[in-house]
């Protein structure tokens, strides 16, 4: 095998970044680093996706082999850089009997491609993928509605690695043809050291690679890169299986348990909306996580809740199903769509019972994403007085061309949050504010409406307060979550004529104080009765049973104030369908402090 050689960067005389000018452009992210280094690894490879093809990506955590190690310090860290403290670390991981490294490896990407020479210009023919993940700090993004800037979280990498170095080995094409690609990196501290020219100042970025013959380095190329990849235990490649991993030495990690935990956390967390059943297979992220050569399961979002809320939430969205346009008035401007869902709250899945769950316990928050499926942050709301209930929401930002960039723009280097004050005064910083705004409003307010002009936060205790009654007494909803259920077959099942059970979702004022449960049901139907009709049959419920004469009181009338299916309005008690299908939403007056539950019930025309 051919053994690599060590570059160390010296700063030119018109100036370089120094390495640590280089770690701190991460800033402060609100994510802890492991979840960092996810999204930012995770992000890359799903804009590196090829086209019309779902990436796969696999995390191993594992423990080098003895004959590994032995290649690691004689073929990859062959030589060790001048600074002193970087010099230890690297003797410390490559000299130990039981090294760990931690691997992020995507399939189905284009790989680090391009040219290898950051002075490589920037309109060529080829996408700078090398160059801008090996060599340069900030560049700009050149995929359409991807992550964002191409590198200022890739320090996170380095954060990870307790001697800041990494390996990556990289199948790709490059002017057309396939090549194999492999580079070590560390990211220490700038240091002084003597030359064959002298003395001179270096930037304590450092590689390990082939001398380029031109005072640079370039990466190991052809079958020598991928004999050493193998040599190192790195997943096996070829021309068809194109792709890239990274290898992070001596990681900081949790122990075993916590780390499989915390590894399908971070990447459902983060991006559920890319591993979704509804989402395109050719858009679809598949995972598999491995630690100590054991395979972890890793559940579906719809099986993870509150994801599944979310999930449903997400696909009203691109449905356009039952979702509010969020938009700005000054300059009038569609910024994007929000859809909520509520439901019973599921229960955890037993990987999310940790006491440092990712997960909300009652979730009420709303997703806040661009289009290309990574959750930004997650905008916190009040959660409903009942603990029984939560409800989840997603927010898309628009896909026009300056409502996105404006939202891109606002993201700092982790792509952790939306942050107006990062734009400039205009158009773009007021689009962020508004939708800000606007979502904050609808958070607080969802569980606990004030659906009255004038109404004062007063009125949000009795609210709740009855609500709490409402969830206590009613059963009989489903511990799936919010939406509609999920069913067993495939999305190609023939419709059947089917009508599920009412869902309690708030309570409301009308105009003259009178309280009123909203009911929500949904309607499949399979258009065989042109004249079908719904009848609503509201009743007190007592101790989670229907009460019976002499328990009601005067003030119930049993009857509905509202019912409707689309602009359909219903005629009293009775709601004529025909063929629509779609959400059936009934308004009942209720009496204080008692539980109304609903009844509805499928009536053909010709017995009503």
């Amino acid at each position: 095998m051919i053994p690599l050689s060590l570059h160390s960067e010296a700063f030119s005389r018109t100036g370089n970044i120094a390495a640590e000018g280089f770690r701190k452009l991460l800033g402060r992210p609100a994510l802890g680093l492991v979840q960092t280094v996810i999204r930012e690894a995770m992000q890359n490879s799903l804009d590196a996706a090829a086209d019309g093809t779902g990436p796969s990506v696999l995390l191993r955590v594992r423990q080098l082999s003895e004959v590994q190690t032995d290649v690691l310090r004689v073929n990859v860290l062959t030589a060790l850089p001048a600074e002193g403290a970087t010099a230890i670390a690297l003797e410390e991981a490559r000299s130990a009997t039981d090294l760990r490294v931690f691997e992020i490896c995507d399939f189905g990407t284009s790989g680090l491609s391009g040219p290898t020479g950051a002075d490589a210009p920037a309109d060529g023919p080829e996408l700078l993928n090398f160059v801008n993940f090996m060599r340069n700090v900030g560049a700009g993004r050149d995929t359409q509605m991807g992550g964002g800037t191409y590198g200022y979280g890739k320090t996170s990498l380095y954060a990870l690695s307790r001697c800041a170095t990494i390996v990556v080995d990289s199948m790709t094409y490059c002017r057309g043809a396939p090549v194999r690609r492999l580079m070590a990196c560390h990211l220490g501290s700038a240091f002084d050291a003597d030359t064959a020219e002298g003395r001179r100042r270096f930037t304590g970025r450092h590689w390990w690679g082939i001398p380029d013959g031109r005072g640079g380095i370039d990466p190991l190329e052809g079958e020598a890169a991928a004999d050493l990849a193998v040599s190192l235990g790195l997943p096996e490649r070829d021309p068809e299986n194109t792709g890239t991993t990274i290898m992070i030495l001596d990681p900081q990690l949790d122990s075993d348990d916590a780390l499989a935990a915390e590894l399908i956390e971070t990447v459902l967390w983060n991006f559920w909306p890319r591993m979704c059943g509804a989402t395109d297979a050719n858009r679809r992220l598949s995972l598999e996580i491995e630690i100590d050569g054991d395979a972890i399961s890793v559940p579906s979002p719809e099986e993870y809740p509150p994801l599944d809320l979310f999930a449903a939430a997400l696909n009203a969205c691109r449905l356009d199903d039952d979702v509010m346009d969020i938009r700005s008035l000054r300059p009038a401007k569609h910024l994007g769509k929000l859809a909520l869902r509520k439901g019973l709250r599921a229960d955890r899945h037993p990987m999310a019972l940790h006491e440092e769950s990712l997960l909300p316990q009652q979730a009420s928050h709303i997703a806040l994403m661009r289009p290309f499926g990574l959750v930004v942050k997650y905008l916190a709301g009040e959660p409903y007085s009942d603990p029984r209930f939560e409800w989840a929401g997603v927010f898309v930002c628009s896909e026009e061309k300056e409502v996105e960039q404006a939202f891109a723009d606002a993201e700092p280097p982790a792509h952790d949050d939306w942050s107006p004050e990062m734009l400039p005064t205009g158009h773009t910083k007021r689009y962020v504010n508004v939708a800000l705004t606007r979502l904050d409003e609808i958070a607080r307010t969802h569980a606990n409406p004030l659906t009255k002009r004038g109404d004062t936060e007063a009125r949000g205790p009795s609210l709740a307060a009855t609500a709490t009654i409402m969830g206590r007494m009613l059963g009989g909803a489903s511990s799936q979550g919010p939406g509609r259920k999920r069913g067993s077959g495939g999305g190609n099942a023939s419709k059947r004529l089917a009508l599920s059970s009412p869902r309690f979702v708030r309570l409301e004022l009308d105009d003259a104080g009178q309280r009123l449960a909203v009911f929500e049901a949904d309607l499949v139907n399979d258009r065989s009765l042109p004249s079908l009709t719904v009848l609503a049959e509201p009743h007190l419920v007592m101790d989670g049973a229907s009460a019976d004469a002499s328990d009601i009181p005067v003030a119930f009338s049993g009857r509905v104030a509202h019912l409707a299916i689309g602009d359909v309005l219903g005629d009293g008690e009775m709601l004529p369908v025909g063929t629509m299908s779609g959400t059936i939403i009934c308004h009942v007056p209720m009496p204080t402090d008692a539980a109304v539950g609903l009844r509805l019930t499928l009536v053909a025309g010709e017995n009503r």
